[in-house]
């Protein structure tokens, strides 16, 4: 390899790096409050906020717009979608249909490689405490799901929808804690070591559905506080 290469990969990395943490940041706004269903987000002060170059911030805003999250209206900005209980539903259900197929293939399919790899993951999110780096290793257990799922088809699916991207609000807002979370990944990945197929893709059909549902509660919430 030569040496010109390795500096421009090192770049590329950290550019993704500071794009993902980005859209985190993005998220946590959403999760917590500040930044609610209407509200204008503006790249220029996004990016004095995080002393950053405006060219991240606008590819994270890019990248959450397409899955949802973000809308832009023309010559106008930016805005947090006001998400209606319908569109949470589409999109959760459409995952979680994705994702019991690709566990119901996984559990016939793995190798003891594929295995190993989740293990590893899982084992990483039980030592972590930092709720950004679990989140990540939360995403990474799902796309080893969908590897070893054996569908390239399947996984472009996923990939293309941006299914993951979706991860960092659910993990913030719902109310299982790390530790749950865990247990929950552990109970999908037994099923999976276990061949058991139907419980596999089952678990995890109800694993992501539980997440939609409780996003939906949430921007309900956050439409109505008083309720």
């Amino acid at each position: 390899m030569s040496a010109e290469k390795l500096p421009s990969r090192r770049k590329s990395a950290a550019k993704e790096t500071l794009r993902s943490n980005i859209k985190d940041y993005i998220q946590k706004q959403i999760a917590s409050g500040v930044y609610r269903p209407g509200d204008r987000i503006v790249e220029t002060q996004l990016a004095r906020e995080l002393s950053v170059s405006q060219a991240p911030v606008r590819e994270a805003i890019l990248e959450l717009s397409s899955i949802g999250l973000l809308e832009e209206r023309p010559y106008s900005g930016t805005y947090v979608r006001d998400l209606t209980p319908a569109e949470i539903e589409d999109i959760f259900n459409t995952r979680a249909f994705i994702e019991e197929y690709a566990a119901r293939r996984a559990a016939k399919r793995a190798t003891k490689e594929d295995l190993a790899q989740m293990e590893e993951v899982l084992r990483q999110m039980d030592s972590n405490r930092d709720f950004d780096r679990f989140v990540h290793l939360d995403m990474e257990f799902h796309g080893l799901v969908m590897d070893a799922a054996g569908s390239p088809a399947l996984k472009r699916a996923w990939s293309v929808l941006r299914m993951a991207e979706w991860t960092y609000i659910c993990a913030a807002i719902t109310r299982f804690s790390m530790k749950d979370l865990v247990e929950q990944h552990w109970r999908i990945f037994s099923f999976l070591q276990k061949r058991a197929d139907h419980s596999a893709g089952a678990y995890m059909f109800l694993h992501i559905k539980g997440f939609g549902d409780e996003l939906s509660q949430y921007f309900a919430k956050l439409e109505n506080p008083a309720k």
